[in-house]
């Protein structure tokens, strides 16, 4: 179901309740972009890859959000879905409301394009959306300005208050003034007032109030958008039709919220949230519809904690022992046909309503609603699998689900070998990299001339960082510490350990983000609409806490366990490891990523 401007708010009551009613939900993004500057490394850390990730959700804008819920029937086992397809757009609601400045990536529209994305759709017909503290801040602009409107209409103006009229503004008051005795001699109860601007409204005030107490005047907005002051003889229907105006600038306000509602309904059902490879789409949620991004890495992992308390990347499932043995191609279609047959069952998932999901036959990748569909029917199938794997009973798919624990609350890093995921409930995994070094080279070396360099120490594997600085790899680790001795440094190159590296970018982050006291109090805020990320639109929601102890339970499947996996037993039986990949099995226990008990 494709949800607009036009069909939103009708929309909003079922789309509630399907979210409340769910066992879990999938959610999917496409942006106008993917990075702002620069690619990932394979050697980003977590809180390095985030800085990156902020920036590009900073910069960039996600314009269609797809939501997919799905519920579990207990008496057969079944699934029914519900999907919307969202195109959202940061249409200015009102002169004091936000008018955003976004980047667009060629590639990226024209990859959307190519998959027949309406952008007139998303231009014209668009969901609006504010965050929680602009429309707090557009709120109090229209109580000042109710405010402001009552004193001008009531009788304790003091001559001090008074304005000399302008001489320049003299004949439009008198034209004014004869147009007010004209209509007090008349039989017309009402007339407006036109053409006129916000200095002069106020000297029609200040004139009416002191020369005709027998009237009564109020500012009201035409349709398109022009301000008139209404003219009234009945005192008592103006003033309720003045208090009814104020309720339904109030109303407008509300429904400023727009689409995000639709996330403040999410957060606050507190439902399994569920998606593949989707830490940009996290990123780009709290930004758009909660509050700006935090600089912090840690205050980033605290405020997704707070308003997505279970997250699960089906991304990370599939990369992970036992599904990494069977899974070979996790991209989102070759996922969806791996887990499609044996030892997998794809269940046939109906839409709970008619016009409110799709076929199994029907393949519309990188439409948002979709791409969320798919991913459900992928976790669902992989849920099953995983039950069986473990020996337990096959359950409804939620956050109270056994074997998705070791998986819930970690985010999916793509092209880290060593750190597979961001930890949002726990501390992050830092693996040794001694065996990594950083070289300053000239730019016309080529990655022959480093492997050539390396050639009588060890293979290495290079890693270009931008034209003049690779980061290089050690196949053989244990020649780590030969490196500085034989190779040093020289007037061609400079080369440092991986720490060492890291250290001075350490030091220079933070000799830029240092801030003299006395400067920081002249500054400014960089916006006028931050807020407090414990402020957010949810509520009883308490952010996990970070700590180093908290880990030990975190991080994953019992070496036990594990090993179970490696060797290919499942519950049923003794069966064989397969060696289908041709790797032996210490190999395969060095790559493992720990993730705790079924």
């Amino acid at each position: 179901m494709d949800v607009s401007r036009h069909n939103f708010k009708n929309l909003l009551p079922e789309i509630e309740e399907a979210i409340n009613s769910a066992s879990f939900l999938c959610i999917d993004g496409e942006f106008t972009g993917l990075n702002a500057y620069g690619g990932i490394s394979p050697f980003d850390l977590p809180e390095q890859r985030y800085d990156k990730l902020q920036e590009s959700a900073r910069q960039f804008l996600l314009v269609q959000f797809g939501l997919c819920t799905f519920h579990y029937n207990p008496e057969n086992g079944s699934y029914t879905n519900q999907t919307y397809n969202f195109y959202v757009w940061p249409r200015p609601a009102s002169r004091n409301a936000p008018d955003p400045r976004f980047l667009c990536l060629t590639s990226s529209l024209d990859f959307l394009i190519s998959q027949n994305f309406d952008f007139n759709k998303l231009f014209r017909d668009g969901i609006s959306y504010l965050r929680p503290a602009e429309v707090e801040k557009l709120r109090s602009v229209v109580l000042e300005r109710q405010e402001y409107k009552r004193s001008l209409n009531s009788q304790s103006t003091t001559p001090e208050q008074l304005i000399d009229i302008p001489a320049e503004q003299a004949p439009f008051i008198k034209e004014v003034t004869t147009k007010l005795e004209t209509f007090i001699a008349s039989e017309d109860q009402s007339f407006e007032i036109d053409r006129c601007n916000a200095f002069q409204r106020r000297l029609i005030y200040q004139v009416a109030k002191q020369d005709f107490p027998s009237i009564s005047l109020n500012g009201v907005t035409r349709p398109g958008g022009e301000r008139v002051i209404s003219v009234s003889k009945d005192i008592e229907a103006s003033k309720k039709l003045a208090e009814k105006q104020d309720e339904t600038e109030i109303s407008d306000v509300e429904e400023m919220f727009g689409f995000s509602k639709v996330i403040k309904t999410i957060s606050e059902s507190k439902k399994l949230v569920v998606g593949h490879n989707m830490v940009l789409d996290i990123c780009h949620t709290l930004n758009q519809f909660c509050a700006p991004l935090p600089v912090d890495y840690v205050d980033f992992k605290e405020m997704t904690a707070t308003v997505f308390p279970n997250i699960l990347d089906t991304k990370l499932m599939a990369n992970t022992i036992p599904f990494k043995d069977e899974i070979f191609n996790s991209s989102l279609n070759e996922l969806y046909r791996t887990v499609s047959e044996k030892p997998y069952e794809m269940l046939k998932i109906l839409p709970r309503k008619e016009g409110y999901g799709y076929s199994d036959t029907e393949e519309k990748y990188h439409e948002a609603g979709f791409d969320a569909y798919t991913t459900g029917l992928c976790l669902i199938s992989m849920h099953k699998r995983m039950s069986k794997l473990c020996g337990t009973t096959v359950t409804s798919v939620d956050a109270n689900s056994a074997v998705l624990k070791p998986f819930l609350n970690k985010l999916y890093l793509m092209k880290v070998a060593d750190i597979p995921y961001m930890n949002l409930g726990a501390a992050d995994m830092y693996p040794d990299r001694d065996h990594v070094f950083h070289l300053e080279i000239p730019k016309e070396w080529k990655t022959q001339d480093i492997i050539y360099l390396f050639s009588n120490i060890s293979f290495v594997q290079v890693f270009w960082i931008n034209d003049t600085s690779v980061f290089v790899a050690l196949r053989e680790k244990a020649f780590a510490n030969t490196v500085l001795p034989t190779l040093g440094s020289n007037m061609t190159f400079k080369i440092s350990t991986y720490k060492e590296h890291f250290e001075r970018q350490e030091a220079l982050k933070s000799s830029r983000t240092t801030i003299n006291p006395q400067q920081a109090i002249k500054t400014p805020n960089q916006s006028p609409f931050r807020v407090d990320r414990r402020d957010l639109h949810t509520t009883g929601l308490k952010a996990k806490q970070l700590t180093p102890s908290a880990a030990v339970n975190q991080t994953g499947i019992t070496p036990v366990l594990e090993k179970t996996f490696e060797d290919g037993i499942t519950a049923a039986g003794k069966k064989k490891r397969s060696r289908r990949h041709g790797r032996s099995q210490g190999s395969r226990i060095r790559e493992k990523t720990s993730f705790s008990k079924c």
